[in-house]
């Protein structure tokens, strides 16, 4: 068994990261959600107004609306895919979104081929460029960087092709330019800003480290000097009473064997207790210990993960596990003896997190959804159940395929 738990923990802990602020940050990217709808409606917005300037141009107005149409479709599933309630953005979505947004562009040339006057009144390749300069928190720069191109030689391609029904006479290469510059420009500038904000963060990511390599050995010596406290107050507590009894008695007899057998069990599971703590026991019974939760007996049976499981989380998980367990006992509604973590499956670790707080239905997704939707921003799948005033959270690590 230990072989197949070092195996999953060796196995989840080198699974590479994209470099994305969605995946290095995705607290913070769900507060930055807002921008992609507005930037959106912008995008729309532009392309309506652009199209009345054009209306004496249009070749075909029906064509003209549906370009709009089109646009509005890759604006609804950008905001939908990029939503926090749906991480992490894939690199399919990624190009259905950018596809559909410049096959609206292709569709407004196609309305306007032959009459078109000018390029750089044209809307097509100011609305792939608005929705390029959000994708960059969602996936890697280079792949970002990649679309843009691409999207810029159509456009650049396209606005090259109706050189003939311009009124302003120059080389092609020109009108490529003017159509293909708002494309790169703003897809640089959204991409200059995630790739700073992801160095930024995995820079902070390693002066952290540094600093708890740093306190290690300090930390290490506070844990054995809270351990030896433990152990003396338990001695206080049961053993030392115990000997004063049978030294002021003078004689040992059964009973006081079988109550010495008793003491010596109950101090040596402590102890146990004490060296097998792990960090998932510790951050339920730190959190729970802000609501007065004294049952020293049940503090630890609260989680229940016999492989210690919990070693396999990276450090932007347990983080994020950490930041769920503390808003968990902060509900005012919580009943504290409630809370328990159930840890299971060694070869594709699961972990169910259940409760009972008297919160109404709606409070408790808005406090508890922001973290799984990060949870899956970081390679997990997270969901949420909440029933009969009980609520059961269950994230995992996705099942592996079958080669």
């Amino acid at each position: 068994m230990n072989t197949v738990i070092d195996e999953t923990i060796v196995r989840y802990r080198s699974v590479p990261v994209e470099r994305t602020p969605q995946r290095l940050d995705p607290l913070g990217v769900q507060s930055a959600w807002l921008l992609v709808p507005l930037i959106g409606v912008v995008a729309v917005g532009y392309a309506v107004y652009s199209t009345l300037v054009h209306q004496s141009q249009l070749r075909s107005p029906a064509l003209a609306i549906w370009a709009i149409v089109v646009l509005a479709l890759a604006v609804a599933v950008a905001a939908i895919r990029t939503h926090p309630g749906f991480p992490p953005v894939g690199l399919w979505s990624h190009l259905a979104i950018v596809g559909v947004a410049l096959s609206s562009a292709v569709l407004f040339d196609a309305a306007v081929w032959g009459h078109n006057q000018r390029i750089q009144d044209d809307w097509g390749q100011i609305a792939v460029a608005l929705l390029l300069t959000a994708m960059p928190l969602y996936r890697p720069v280079p792949e970002v960087l990649a679309t843009a191109v691409a999207s810029a030689l159509v456009l650049g391609g396209l606005a090259a092709a109706q050189a003939s029904s311009l009124i302003v006479v120059t080389h092609p290469a020109v009108y490529a330019t003017v159509a293909a510059t708002p494309v790169l420009a703003l897809a640089c500038g959204g991409s200059g800003y995630a790739w700073t904000m992801t160095g930024e963060t995995l820079r902070w990511r390693e002066v952290a480290r540094a600093g708890q390599l740093r306190l290690e050995s300090e930390l290490r010596q506070v844990a054995e000097r809270m351990v030896a406290q433990e152990r003396a107050t338990a001695l206080n507590a049961e053993a030392v009473p115990f000997l004063t009894e049978l030294l002021a008695a003078g004689r040992i007899t059964q009973e006081d064997r079988d109550r010495a057998r008793i003491i010596a069990t109950r101090l040596r599971s402590a102890a146990v207790e004490a060296v097998d703590r792990s960090w998932l026991a510790e951050t339920v019974d730190l959190a729970l210990a802000r609501r007065g939760v004294a049952d020293e007996q049940n503090r630890w049976s609260r989680v229940d993960d016999p492989d210690r499981l919990d070693r396999v989380l990276s450090e932007e998980q347990r983080a994020i596990v950490g930041a769920l367990i503390d808003t968990v006992a902060d509900l005012p509604g919580l009943d504290p003896s409630s809370v328990n973590i159930a840890v299971s499956d060694p070869d594709c670790p699961a972990f169910l997190l259940t409760g009972r707080a008297e919160e109404p239905r709606r409070t408790l997704r808005s406090a508890l959804v922001p973290f799984l939707s990060a949870l899956q921003s970081v390679s997990m799948v997270a969901s949420m159940r909440v029933r009969d005033g009980g609520f059961t959270v269950r994230f995992a690590y996705p099942e592996r395929r079958a080669p």
